[in-house]
């Protein structure tokens, strides 16, 4: 179905059973909250929020406007994003060692990673790495970790985006936060996402961390992931607050070649390598969708698409020209339950709702 037949249809298209996915999974206390947002790239077709941010009966009521911690969507909706438009500026070449830009990295035999191979996950750097006492201690960790795998083997790896983040300082010699503000945030008017929340907007993030009733909140507006922590909230892996409205804006940039509302923030030519198969089942940066992975069934197999640990999830649908991001807070209170079929669930029925499929 083209494009332009999909906006004919809005008006009558029905949301209902997506809307009884969500509202089922509240109901088993899979999560207590969540947004779920389905646009094009010219419109949004379905924005809607639901529950509530603990299992408290008086606890707010999530809206639109509510921040997630989008954990791993870190990867794609903030450091890809900078990592692109490094390359986009002549700043970062993906085909150059890694100890271009970080000679400290130069240990252990890892002088052969590229900065592709960072953005395919196939460096060979293990998963995940202890954190240190400190923000200094835990890089410099990650800078002399040895390689557990062969270069080229896939290993999902946390380590590779906090790698990628100190590229980008290196390269533009600005924190990458800085940087993705001044290239990104501000430009697009994206004032509601952010890194480490300030206090004044912390109680506007859904908690992540409770006790056993669900009702008491034992950490909110902070980062949940421990190595993000460990380094302030401010990560190439993880640490992004944001919400659904302003994801969708990246979602529609990556839509419509790198233009966002009449401005080009990176060339179709610099996108593309983010948005095609590299290596494996993976862009630079994103995953593409088997038809095994939280995508659902009914989206194509070109798909491009990332998780985040807390319940977050986005997909873009390249050749159907459609985006669904569903935010939760399923770790909320101790990180005992799976969100999984509930992604598929609603993507599906998002896909179902727009094409009849």
């Amino acid at each position: 179905m083209s494009l332009a037949l999909v906006l004919g249809s809005c008006a009558k298209t029905d949301f209902s059973h997506l809307d009884q996915v969500v509202k089922t999974a509240i109901e088993e206390r899979i999560f207590p909250g969540a947004v779920v947002l389905v646009g094009t790239a010219d419109e949004i077709l379905y924005e809607k929020a639901y529950g509530r941010y603990t299992y408290a009966a008086d606890a707010p009521v999530v809206t639109p406007e509510s921040l997630f911690d989008m954990a791993s969507l870190t990867k794609v909706f903030a450091t890809s994003m900078a990592v692109m438009k490094c390359i986009d500026s002549g700043l970062v070449d993906p085909e150059l060692p890694v100890v271009h830009y970080l000679p400290e990295f130069d240990n252990h035999g890892k002088d052969k990673i590229l900065v592709k191979h960072l953005l395919m996950h196939n460096s060979g750097l293990p998963a995940y790495a202890r954190a240190g006492a400190s923000s200094a201690e835990t890089l410099d960790r990650i800078m002399n970790i040895e390689m557990v795998r062969e270069l080229g083997d896939y290993t999902y790896s946390c380590l590779n985006f906090i790698t990628l983040m100190r590229v980008v300082e290196s390269a533009s010699g600005k924190k990458m936060w800085e940087f993705y503000k001044e290239t990104f945030t501000d430009p697009m008017g994206l004032h509601h996402t952010l890194f480490s929340p300030h206090e004044a907007i912390k109680n506007r993030c859904l908690p992540t961390i409770g006790d056993s009733s669900g009702t008491e909140i034992r950490l909110q507006g902070k980062v949940h992931d421990p190595l993000a922590f460990s380094l302030e909230g401010y990560s190439g892996n993880a640490g992004l607050f944001s919400t659904a409205s302003d994801l969708a804006a990246f979602c529609r940039l990556m839509l419509n070649d790198g233009v966002y509302r009449n401005r080009t923030y990176v060339k179709p030519e610099t996108m593309m390598p983010f948005k095609t198969l590299q290596s494996g089942s993976r862009a630079y940066g994103w995953g593409l969708n088997n038809f095994r992975s939280s995508a659902g069934s009914k989206m194509a197999e070109t798909a491009i698409g990332h998780t985040g640990y807390t319940g977050t999830c986005a997909w873009i649908d390249l050749e159907k020209g459609i985006f669904v991001i569903f935010l939760t807070n399923r770790v909320f209170p101790l990180d005992q339950k799976s969100v999984t079929s509930v992604r598929r669930d609603v993507n599906d029925a998002a896909m179902q709702a727009v094409f009849g499929i």
